[in-house]
């Protein structure tokens, strides 16, 4: 019987020694593991980044998504423009046109008569292509133009962001961009001119809304 005893508890010590052993190799198979795939999972960040940053070197002008590092001024004006739009009615455009001291430069004829324009070219004569038009270009990208003496004041911020750019060299995102406010033919003319020759809207830093109209390019004021 003793002999049968001291069997058994020499069993059980084994067997928990061996689980010991087994719990420590499997614990340190694990930190193995974690510390091989750490520098591998920073190493595949750090490309991403490298990548983001090499696309947007390539660019010859600053492209922003979102509004989120739009200056406040720039960004409450944006916020009322495309508002006026979402609205579907005309007249809501000249809420923000009234924040200026000057209207905004919407082309050959003065402002109120641009909007009748509109509204008459319309299918329905309610305006609502163009406010579409104006909704969808100030949803997408835009661009950061340097441009003045005045340091707090010489950004001008630009939508669409092709409209600065060369129709050659646009990222997938950028020609997604393009394809909402532009048709495939529309596309495919500016892209044969090189240019983007549709509508733009420029504000500058100090939130002044300056243009609403067809860009010109070569044109050395703060609109498109």
């Amino acid at each position: 019987m003793q002999i049968a005893k001291r069997a058994a508890q020499h069993y059980r010590q084994c067997r928990n020694k061996c689980s010991v052993v087994r719990a420590c190799v499997l614990l340190a198979t694990t930190l193995a593991a974690i510390m091989t795939a750490a520098p591998l999972q920073a190493q595949g960040t750090k490309k991403t980044t490298a990548q983001k940053q090499v696309a947007t070197a390539e660019l010859p002008v600053a492209v922003e998504y979102g509004a989120n590092r739009l200056p406040v001024n720039v960004a409450e004006m944006r916020e009322a423009i495309l508002a006026a739009a979402l609205s579907g009615d005309m007249k809501e455009l000249l809420i923000p046109i009234q924040w200026n001291e000057l209207p905004p430069d919407f082309g050959e004829k003065p402002v109120k008569e641009t909007l009748s324009d509109w509204q008459k070219q319309s299918h329905d004569g309610s305006g609502r292509e163009m406010l579409a038009l104006l909704a969808g270009i100030l949803s997408g990208p835009y661009a950061v133009r340097r441009q003045g003496a005045d340091v707090e004041n010489a950004k001008i911020f630009i939508w669409p962001a092709v409209a600065e750019l060369p129709l050659d060299k646009l990222t997938p995102p950028l020609e997604v961009a393009l394809l909402r406010i532009a048709s495939v033919d529309e596309i495919k003319r500016m892209k044969k001119a090189g240019r983007y020759d549709g509508y733009g809207l420029a504000i500058g830093a100090d939130g002044t809304w300056h243009a609403f109209k067809r860009v010109r390019h070569g044109d050395t004021k703060a609109k498109p």
